[in-house]
């Protein structure tokens, strides 16, 4: 009986690690839409906070050229396996001015993550 209920409490664990948090519904109501412009697409992060999307799925790899770290999900990772239009929580910090946030994709060389795929936290 004490398996049972520790399977059962690690897949719900599991599933709830797995679930988007519940303050990010808008922009991912948005982006499923393909209406990110109302979350305000150029206008990137808020002090260094905020969401980003990938349309196209697997591992994504993240720096900030000229300076500074970037971290995704709560648990402040830099490489992170994206699901397909799921907004994930990122943050920038000590990023110097003219700083860049690049990412890349297994087998892509860097490149500057396009402001229509970073949403500010709130609007």
């Amino acid at each position: 009986m004490k398996k049972i209920a520790l399977a059962l409490s690690l897949v719900l664990a599991n599933g709830l690690a797995l679930a988007a948090a519940a303050v990010d519904w808008k922009a991912q109501e948005a982006h499923q839409q393909g209406s990110c412009g109302s979350l305000g697409p150029g206008t990137g992060l808020e002090g260094g906070k905020g969401w980003v999307v990938s349309m196209l799925p697997g591992k994504h790899e993240f720096r900030v050229r000229g300076g500074g770290s970037v971290f995704l999900t709560a648990a402040r990772q830099s490489v992170v396996d994206f699901d397909v239009g799921r907004p994930y929580y990122i943050v920038i910090e000590g990023a110097a001015p003219g700083a860049v946030l690049e990412w890349k994709m297994l087998g892509r060389d860097w490149q500057p993550v396009g402001r229509t795929f970073l949403y500010p936290p709130t609007r």
